[in-house]
């Protein structure tokens, strides 16, 4: 997550209007609010990712391209390390107050962790890290450790918090999800919430991910909490959006596309004399005419879950495109998850 926003597994999923995360996957992020996004796959393999930098204490009197790479593990990239390793990646300026983080990550042996460091000096952003959550296994379950540092006295001190009884083991990939929100930080793997802190006392300004020894991570996301801007229907007659995910190859609604419809349905409610026509559109995995069905029942669907939430069914009207009309070039992955979409475009004279 997309979606308070913490970490996640993301599978690719043939035929939807969307990328989503997976099955039984918690997701945080509106792909609206994505400030930074990494899968690796335009990485040279065996070379520093071009995206990130290293952590500054790992990056004195070494060669900081031994100590994080890109590899192949499967059919993925992933950002593997070979010993302690934190790594912050390139976007421009600080946190804000509401934002997320997720990635996907494995853990192959017991000293094995994945963390997210952050920084709580907005004047420092490329100092070390203060404040770091780190996630690993042991007695078959997920664990979590908090670390504080003092960077003028240079000690740590740690507080370990209570995670439930996830099932957690090695070799496998788990979907983490971290969010922020004005000090209320949640966290989940996959679809279960394994750390809540209404109150954590700081505010992140900068951010780090660390890795263990053999642990990977692959498709790494930080997007921003604000609100959605829905005015650019206004302005723009058009928008455009990859947060509303659907079931694969049927026209039922994930769960994770809840919050950006409770937010469109509330920005109409706020302005009535507004009308759109809801806009599906697939990649062109499948038949053409199979898409274009398939995109008219989930443009309708979405018009259900609209009237659902109070909006006036006469402002709304549908159509479906199908893979008619791409963004991008169907022949990557990334150019269909982008084609993928659902579109509201501004009626006048409504």
């Amino acid at each position: 997550m997309r979606y308070f926003i913490f970490f996640y597994l993301l599978i690719p999923l043939a035929n939807c209007l969307a990328q989503g995360s997976s099955q039984g996957a918690s997701s945080f992020t509106q792909r609206e609010n994505i400030i930074f996004e990494d899968d690796f796959s335009n990485d040279s393999l065996g070379h520093f990712p071009h995206k990130w930098k290293m952590s500054r204490k790992y990056a004195v009197g070494v060669n900081v391209k031994t100590h994080a790479i890109v590899r192949q593990d499967g059919v993925d990239e992933v950002l593997s390390t070979d010993g302690l390793t934190w790594v912050k990646p390139t976007f421009p300026g600080m946190l804000s107050d509401s934002f997320s983080v997720e990635c996907d990550f494995m853990v192959k042996h017991k000293d094995d962790w994945i963390g997210i460091g952050f920084r709580l000096d907005k004047n420092g952003l490329d100092s070390d890290i203060n404040k770091q959550f780190l996630f690993y296994y042991e007695d078959q379950q997920v664990h979590i450790l908090g670390c504080r540092t003092n960077l003028i006295e240079e000690e740590n001190s740690y507080e370990s918090f209570a995670a439930p009884p996830v099932v957690f083991s090695y070799g496998n990939w788990y979907h983490l999800g971290f969010s922020y929100n004005h000090r209320h930080i949640s966290c989940y793997l996959d679809s279960t919430r394994i750390l809540d802190i209404p109150d954590c006392g700081f505010r992140p300004f900068g951010l780090s991910i660390g890795l263990r020894d053999s642990a990977i991570c692959k498709h790494i996301v930080v997007a921003d909490g604000k609100p959605l801007d829905f005015t650019r229907l206004i302005t723009e007659k058009k928008f455009v959006t990859h947060s509303i995910l659907f079931e694969f190859n049927k026209a039922v609604i994930s769960a994770d596309s809840g919050p950006f419809l409770a937010q469109l349905a509330k920005w109409l409610l706020k302005n009535p004399g507004i009308s759109i026509e809801i806009d599906g559109h697939t990649d062109s995995v499948g038949g053409a005419v199979s898409n274009l069905n398939l995109s008219i029942k989930r443009a309708e669907e979405v018009k259900n879950q609209l009237v659902a939430k109070g909006v006036q069914d006469a402002r709304l009207t549908t159509k479906g495109l199908g893979s008619t009309t791409p963004l991008k070039s169907n022949q990557t992955e990334q150019g269909r998850s982008e084609n993928r979409r659902v579109e509201f475009i501004l009626l006048e004279n409504h």
